[in-house]
Formats: structure tokens, sequence, C-alpha cells
């Protein structure tokens, strides 16, 4: 074997261990981009949840909601209120667009129909949840509904 050979040996054995190196390195870093990914959505979806749970949490106690007998208020909706909210909240967009933020569509779910509070019913997005009661002071009667927001994925 010449000494020319030999170089062109050497040469082609660097540079084969320097095309490894690259793949292992990229491979590497594909897998750790890829887990700060996903590490990141998780920490989203997280964010997400405590975001909308303590939006329903302020929702529940908003007084254009809270139904109140001799002037104290419980821990239930009234429906008239939530009936009569939608004229309220013509007049205040301002305001309750940033009470209520990035949400899509805020109702109570009940059996037989749905009391839209805020947004369009089309949206797509995540449902989070809670029950309610809902006093009616016209027939005095006690429902149960539940609270739905939807929201960003």
């Amino acid at each position: 074997m010449s000494i020319n050979n030999k170089g062109q040996l050497e040469i082609g054995v660097t540079t084969m261990v320097l095309i490894v190196f690259i793949l292992l390195l990229l491979f590497s870093l594909i897998l750790y981009f890829r887990f700060t990914y996903l590490e990141l959505e998780e920490t989203k979806s997280i964010l997400l949840d405590q975001k909308y749970n303590s939006l329903l949490s302020v929702i529940i106690g908003l007084p254009e909601f809270r139904c109140s007998r001799g002037g104290v208020e419980s821990e239930c909706f009234d429906e008239v209120k939530l009936q009569a909210f939608e004229r309220t909240r013509e007049n205040n967009k301002e305001y309750y667009r940033n009470l209520f933020g990035t949400v899509k569509n805020i109702w109570i779910d009940l059996p037989g129909n749905d009391l839209i509070i805020y947004g369009s019913t089309t949206s797509s997005g995540a449902v989070y949840s809670v029950p309610v009661s809902l006093y009616n002071p016209v027939t005095r009667e006690y429902r149960i509904g539940i609270l739905k927001i939807k929201g960003d994925l």
C-alpha cells in the first residue's frame, strides 16, 4: 500500500467518524426538542386548566348572576337575572370582553334547553364545567344545571 492510499484511507475514516458524530448529534437534538415540545404542551394544558377553572369561580361569584332573597346572596344563580343579562352585556361589552378574555362561549346546560350567557354556540375548543344551582324567583323553584365554558385548546 502506498503512502497516497494510506492518506486517502485515513481521510475516509475521518470523514465517516465525522458523519456518524453529526448524525448522533442531530438525533439527540431531535429527541431533546421533541421532549421539550411535549413538556411545553403539558404546561400549556395545565395553565389553561387553571385559568378557566379560576374563571368559573369568578363567574359563579358575579353579582349579575347571583340569587338573593331579602338582600342576602346565596350560592345559586338567578334565572331571571341570567335571562336579562344579554341587555347588560350589550351595554357593557368592553367590560365583559376584558373579564371573560379569550373565552369563546359561556352557557348553562339545563335539561331541555341551554341558557347562553356569552359568545357563540358554533365555536370549538375545550369545555370546562361545574355544577350550579339555579333559582327561579317567579316560580320559587330550584333546578340543577352545569355552567360550561368553552375556551382555547
